[in-house]
This record gives structure tokens, sequence and C-alpha cells, in this order.
């Protein structure tokens, strides 16, 4: 066969599989040479191949291949002769023929089953050759290859064949010769020389090539005028996916989220529960916390009857459209690769994928520099980057296109109505922990590592802006605010260090500022008599202590601090009962942020601050007031808060009098 005719040939099939514009047309005939003879057929097998007349085809004294049909046989675990027309089993195998290039074998598991043709006896330039194409299977002593698993593989292996070709007519130097025989497997130790070698291989890949390409000549005709019409039988999707091929497909985690993955193999399996399907792998690139890897994607096509559109399937071909956009989501996914404080749909969170899979935390690295990623590989990336939600406390992905910058309220530390000279106090010292130079400076403990954080305890009944000091400078520190609520730690002692440890760790991976809310528990002077809650005091003193970020402990009810606690807090700070000026400045504050204007005078304020609401309940009511504004497409007036005040009080008023009635009823 000519190299034009080779090119010729497999053009032809690569249009089968590409081109949807035309109907088929097959402009070529195979024609085996002179001195090969083809068997006659009949019947069909299951893999488009067709039955031979007898058990056996002999080859002319040029040998080349045997089709020979087969029986398996149970009491000697082998493939048998069998002669179709016979139901009898010889008692041995023939044996086979050293000459002959490959064995052709038409297998059934019993007499009367479709046949599959398996191709095996393949000689060593085929192995050599097959497993620079293929891999798989033929590196093994005796490989054996189904032939419907050679479709997608025709491209490559006449691509090769053309490469040693080129290399016989190319005048180049034995020395290049020999360089190319060998990465095909030429040895030294062969009798033959490189170039002999070489014309081998080709002598026997072109007669391979063609027995494939006469055989799945019906199979690319059909195949070729069904997608010409954007349609496909489900027999033929085997043929239709291709290994090395790209292809797109839904995102398992978010079905309206397409991706891409390049195909690496496909085969049809028997459903254990439902209908056989066709089952599709492939891989496809994401960052795992340390570099950019693999990950498998998988998916299924049932069996369907007929015929079905290219859109309607699982998977379809890589359009260059999707691609395009599929890359650009990529920049997106690379730039979100590490450790990143960002915002989604509105919401503080923490892209981190290293510690989404190891959630007990990890010790980061100030140095660590991300690996690049290849940027043809951009399309492969995944549509979601993992980490954790500050606001929901909760580890979930983001889709990447919904990641956005965070907008940092410059206004935050203004609007903490806190004694002037404390404000001055803290703003002091997370101001030291800003700046890397001054930190340094700062006097640490004489153990290497221990201390040099800044702890702070603040103290005092809820809604006196405990928890709004934290949120205020981690604004005014440009920094996530990481909030621990006591029921995420533990009362035995062993998990409490473990989840300190953890959070801690986080805490200082992210380099967030961390409120522990209501850490009474661990806090609290121990005692001869509770023997439990003591040892979660030491643990406590003993982690915390080690910490070298900006952490506040926030308590309610605590009688007694223990004096180990007291000897490491940085600052601690007791908040009072809102009185009515502080109360004043709330509402103020709120309203403010809420664009009350002139809806609210200076005696509105003055009649509001004499209800003895906390802080925290008078952001709700706000809120509230706002949203009931907003309902009736109104500005937010006096009015709106007096409505949401009085039914809240009523509220209130009555709840105090159900706390009462127990005490009273004990007093009795």
């Amino acid at each position: 066969m000519t190299r034009t005719g080779k090119e010729l040939a497999f053009a032809v099939l690569a249009a089968a599989l590409t081109s949807f514009a035309a109907p088929w047309a097959y402009q070529r005939s195979l024609t085996f040479l002179q001195h090969m003879k083809v068997s006659g057929r009949d019947g069909g097998s299951e893999d488009g191949s067709e039955d031979s007349d007898s058990d056996e085809v002999q080859p002319l004294s040029d040998k080349h291949y045997i089709q020979r049909d087969q029986i398996w046989s149970d009491e000697s675990q082998e493939w048998l002769p069998f002669d179709p027309a016979s139901v009898k089993r010889p008692s041995h195998p023939e044996e086979e023929d050293p000459q002959v290039y490959f064995y052709v074998n038409l297998r059934r598991e019993s007499p009367h089953d479709k046949p599959t043709t398996v191709l095996s006896g393949f000689s060593d330039c085929l192995k050599h050759i097959l497993r620079a194409v293929i891999g798989d299977g033929f590196f093994d002593v005796s490989p054996e290859y189904a032939l419907k698993d050679f479709f997608p593989h025709l491209k490559i292996l006449a691509k090769r064949l053309d490469s040693v070709d080129g290399k016989l007519i190319a005048k180049e130097t034995l020395e290049d010769v020999l360089a190319f025989a060998r990465s095909i497997g030429f040895d030294k130790k062969d009798t033959d020389g490189p170039i002999e070698f070489l014309n081998t291989i080709l002598r026997h890949g072109e007669i391979l090539l063609r027995y494939l390409e006469e055989e799945f000549k019906p199979t690319a005709e059909r195949m070729a005028l069904s997608l010409s019409f954007g349609q496909i039988e489900w027999s033929y999707l085997i043929y239709y996916f291709q290994p090395g091929e790209e292809y797109s497909t839904y995102d398992q985690d978010d079905p309206s989220k397409q991706i891409a993955f390049k195909l690496t193999s496909r085969s049809y399996e028997e459903g254990m529960f439902g209908p056989p399907y066709l089952a599709i792998s492939g891989i496809a690139y994401e960052w795992d916390g340390w570099r950019y890897t693999t990950y498998h994607v998988r998916r299924r096509i049932e069996e369907y009857k007929g015929t079905m559109d290219l859109s309607g399937l699982t998977c379809k071909a890589l359009t260059s459209e999707l691609k395009d956009s599929l890359a650009e989501r990529g920049k997106l996914y690379v730039s979100l690769a590490g450790v990143h404080y960002k915002t989604y749909l509105g919401e503080r969170v923490m892209v981190d994928r290293r510690a989404y899979d190891d959630r007990d935390g990890y010790e980061a690295d100030p140095d660590w520099v991300n690996p690049p990623f290849d940027l043809d590989l951009l399309h492969f990336l995944r549509p979601h980057v993992f980490g954790f939600n500050l606001v929901r406390k909760k580890w979930m992905p983001f889709a990447v296109e919904l990641v956005a910058p965070v907008v940092f309220d410059e206004n935050a530390w203004d609007h903490l109505v806190l004694d002037g000279n404390i404000k001055t106090l803290i703003k002091g010292l997370v101001d030291v922990t800003r700046n890397a130079n001054s930190a340094r400076k700062m006097v640490s403990d004489v153990i290497s590592g221990k201390g040099g954080g800044l702890i702070s305890v603040l103290h005092g009944p809820p809604g006196t802006g405990k928890t709004l000091t934290a949120e205020a400078v981690a604004e005014y520190l440009q920094r996530p605010l990481y909030m621990v609520g006591s029921s995420e730690l533990s009362t035995e002692a062993e998990e409490l260090e473990d989840n300190l440890r953890g959070i801690l760790s986080l805490a200082t991976a992210w380099d967030a500022v961390l409120l522990i809310d209501e850490a009474d528990v661990f806090l609290e002077q121990r005692s001869l008599h509770e023997l439990q809650r003591n040892a979660l005091v030491s643990v406590a003193l003993r982690v915390l202590e080690y910490h070298r970020g900006v952490l506040f402990l926030t308590t309610n009810r605590i009688q007694s601090f223990d004096e180990a606690f007291l000897s490491r807090f940085s600052l601690g700070i007791k908040y009072p009962e809102l009185d009515s000026a502080a109360r004043r400045a709330v509402w103020h504050k709120f309203f403010e942020l809420a664009g009350a204007g002139s809806g609210i005078s200076e005696a509105d304020l003055d009649a509001l601050s004499e209800k003895s609401f906390n802080g925290r309940t008078i952001k709700n009511l706000v809120r509230t007031s706002q949203a009931l504004a907003l309902s009736s497409n109104e500005s937010l007036t006096v009015e709106h808060v007096n409505i949401v005040v009085q039914a809240s009080q009523k509220f209130l008023d009555e709840f105090a009098q159900t706390q009462a009635q127990p005490k009273e009823c004990l007093e009795k």
C-alpha cells in the first residue's frame, strides 16, 4: 500500500468521526496485496465484523494473518478451536504458526453466542509498534486486544507507520536511524540491524492497518451517515467516543455548570439493576491545596433504542466556543489557588482547598509559592473552588464566577460605641500586630514560639458590644473574622485540645482575627470539686498561650476568672450595661447605616434611648423597621420604629413575667 493510499484511507475514517455536514462518501476501495487471501464471509458479529464460512482460513505461502473460530472450554480454562458447523469441541487447541503476523479470533462463550472478535498472537514487531501506539496490555508477553478497541487508535497507528517510512526514505545517518529504532523497541541484541527492524515493522504494520481499515469500513460508513444528520445509535457510541479526545459534560456537584475532560476509556457495561450502559472515564484538572493534579470524570450513557441527537448525549464533543469560555473560567480558578479572603454572594468566605480537605488545620508556610499551571489546560479546571463560609460557618464549594473581592467598611471602627480611652488602647495594640517590624520588637516569652499574640477577654452582658469590637478590629485590620461558638469546642478535655489546636491553626493560616464566643467553660476559676472543668481550663491555658495572632474571648456570666488566665491576657475589658447616652449613640449609628435621614429627629432619639434595649436588640429593631418601611415602599420614619418597638416591648415584658414566675414559686 502506498503512503498516499493509507493517508486517504484514514482520512475517510476520520471524516466519519468529525464531519457532520454531509453524508458519507467513501472514495476508496480497499484491496489487499496480490499475495493476500481474504476469507469469504456471510454472517455478522457483534463487532461489525463478519463470520467465516469455515472454522479456519489458511493464508498463502506469504503468511500474514489467520482467522479462526474459538470457543471457551470450562474444563481446560482456555480458548479452543471451534467449527461453527459442528458442536463438537476438539480435545486440543491448534498450534500457532510463528510466521503469522497476528490471529483474528472469533470467540464464543457457547456455540450459539454471537462471536466477539479478538486479535492475538501478534508478531514481535507488531508488539513493538502497538506498545508505542496503544500501550495498554501490549506490554504483556502474549497480548490480546478486542477488535472494537482498535478503532480510536487507527489515526495514531497510521501516523506512526508514516514516521517509520519517513525514516527509511530520508537520508539520515545510521546513528539517527538507530536512535529512532530504539524508541520503538529495537535492541542491539537483535540479529537484524535497525534498518531491517524498521522495514519489518512497516511491513507488519501495513498488513494490520489494512485489515483494520477493511473491518471498520461498514462501521465508518454507517456512522458517518447518522452523524451527518446529527444522530447516533447507542451501539456506535464506543466508536464515537475516542480516548485522547476532549469532551464536555455537566459538573456532578452543580449540573448547571459545564466541564471539559480528556477521555481515557469507554466500555459497554451490564447494569446491575438497570439497562446496559456505556461507561465513560476521563481526566480533568484541579488544585488540591498543594499542587495542580488530575481528577477522574466518570459518566454513563444508558442504552436507548434507535438514534439519539448528539446534543442529547450526556457527554459531547468539546466545541471551540465552549473551550474558550471554560478557559476564561479557568483563569479565575487559577487566581484563587491557595488561601484567599473573599466574598461570595455577599457573604465573607475563605477560599482554602487544603483546609477544606484537612479540617483539623495545618501549619502554613509563609514562603510557599504556588506552582504554575499549563495555560493550554485552563479549560480542564473545575468550575468551583472550596473553602469556608465565615457567615454560615459551613465548608462548601464556591462558583468561581461569583467570588469577588472584599469591600471593607472603613467606618466600622467609628461605629463601635465604647469608652474613648479603651478604643485608643485596643487600636494601639492591634496596630502593632498589623506591622511586622513592630510585632518583632514586642517582648515575647523566654521559650521560643510561646506567647507574642494579642489575647483579649471581653466580659459583659449580651448586647453591650463585645462581638462588635471583634468585628470592628477585623475590619480595621482588613482580615477575616473567624467566629467560633462554645458548641464547636467540647466539654471533654482531649477533644477540646484537638479542636482548639485545629481552630488556632486555621486562624493562623488565614491570618484571621479569632473570636471564641461564650468561653465561660474554660475561663472560670478552677476548684477542688470540679475535676472535669479543671481539666478543660488546663487544656485551654496550655493551647492558647502559644497562639501568636489576634484572639478575643467573650463571656457573659463568669463570676471569677482563673488567675492563670488573668496573667495571660493582653487586655481585659469589662462591658457595662448600656446607659441612656450609650443607647442613644447606638440608635444613632444604626439609623445612620439604614439611611433614615430626617425621618428620625433628635427628640425621637432621646425617647428611644430611654428604653432599656441592649445593642444587639437595637440593631435588630432598626433592621426590622427598615424592612417594614421597604415593604410599603416608604422611607424609614419613627412611626415604623414605634410599631416594631411596641411589639418587641410587649413580647419582652411577657417573657420577663414568665421568667419571674418560677422564682416566685421557689420562694413560696
